[in-house]
């Protein structure tokens, strides 16, 4: 599983915009067609916004559709904040199952598959 170091790419501890997830979608539908799943790694980002994970999830959802791939597995690994009820709701417009895994991890599956 490709892991991507957000930081390394944004150089910011904050992120709050659709347009800031736009620096990962190359990296992100590599590892997706590549394998499927693919690691955010969040190390260094104190916080991340609705706006951001929704872009995010657009982009693994057109990741896969672009791919052979029926399912995805997506880790957010080191997240700033516990998966909350506006995320779960975030996900669940895109289709996707959204756990927390660890402490400090969420989980996410099935992205676009059964979306509204």
């Amino acid at each position: 599983m490709g892991t991507i170091e957000i930081f390394h790419f944004l150089q910011r501890k904050i992120l709050v915009t659709r347009e800031s997830a736009l620096a990962v979608r190359d990296a992100i539908e590599s590892s997706i067609k590549a394998d499927g799943e693919v690691t955010l790694d969040f190390t260094g980002i104190d916080a991340v916004t609705p706006s951001f994970v929704d872009e995010i999830l657009a982009m693994i959802d057109d990741a896969r559709a672009n791919s052979s791939r029926r399912e995805v597995r997506v880790v957010f690994a080191h997240a700033p904040t516990p998966l909350s009820a506006k995320f779960l709701a975030i996900g669940k417009r895109h289709g996707a199952t959204m756990s927390q895994s660890r402490s400090d991890a969420w989980e996410i599956t099935n992205v676009g598959i059964g979306a509204a």
